[in-house]
């Protein structure tokens, strides 16, 4: 094969292998709650979910589809239509499927399980390739280099050792075990819920990151600040349930 080709070939593989994010999230559009079929209005706030499960739709917002890791996002939007202020505890937030309740995952438990999952083998991998890919990237350019002036097999080994330095830069963008688990942590923030007050006219929405299951409904508990009330909510829910992965 051509020596500069080969060059080409390997230089291209080290930029999408050091580039790719699996994980990466946008923009998460939605919809006024009040629009969404299991919307509940309790005081003179209004709570629906829309849940995440089909691979576009997780796609859209993570950039990934997250049942690769048996987490199920849903969507939590709010809207307060009142003069009150608003509590929602993540804490006090279940999916409920068979009469038991199963509580979300904070963002540790959800970024820990993408990591083992196969969006997180696919990054460490191409973190590897990259250095590897590196080496030989260099030793072919040392070997180029080398040839033009008669000693290829120094040029090679030079090169080696350059391009492994490179590989090596390619391959720490993505992020070693530790960094990529920190990673999808902070990607998973950024869409999180978390716990919210909401003060009136208020129009929030944020994520929730539960072990994929056919949920029939999420309960959710709001106080009433002003009033210094609790109340308990169940919206209803229905799951597409896939084959596993």
């Amino acid at each position: 094969m051509n020596t500069r080709r080969l060059i080409a070939m390997l230089l291209t593989f080290i930029f999408l292998s050091g580039c790719a994010a699996p994980l990466r999230t946008s923009v998460a559009p939605f919809y006024s709650p009040e629009l969404l079929p299991n919307a509940q209005t309790v005081w003179q706030l209004v709570i629906a979910a829309d849940v995440l499960d089909t691979p576009e739709k997780s796609e859209r917002v993570f950039g990934t589809d997250l049942a690769a890791a048996d987490v199920l996002p849903v969507q939590l939007i709010v809207k307060n239509r009142g003069s009150q202020e608003y509590e929602i505890d993540a804490a006090q937030i279940y999916g409920v499927f068979s009469r038991e309740c199963y509580p979300a995952f904070n963002l540790a438990q959800a970024a820990q399980r993408i990591r083992e999952s196969s969006i997180g083998t696919t990054v460490a991998t191409q973190a590897a390739l990259g250095a590897l890919a590196g080496a030989a990237a260099g030793a072919a350019i040392g070997a180029a280099a080398g040839g033009a002036v008669g000693d290829a097999g120094r040029g090679a080994a030079s090169g080696a050792a350059i391009g492994g330095a490179v590989g090596a830069t390619s391959g720490a963008a993505v992020g070693a075990s530790d960094s990529h688990t920190q990673r999808f942590r902070h990607e998973l923030a950024v869409q999180d819920f978390g716990d919210r007050v909401i003060f009136p006219g208020d129009l929030k929405q944020g994520f929730l990151y539960l072990k994929y299951a056919p949920y029939t409904a999420l309960r959710l508990k709001v106080m009433n600040i002003t009033e210094r009330k609790t109340q308990e909510v169940e919206l209803p829910l229905t799951v597409m349930m896939r084959p596993a992965r």
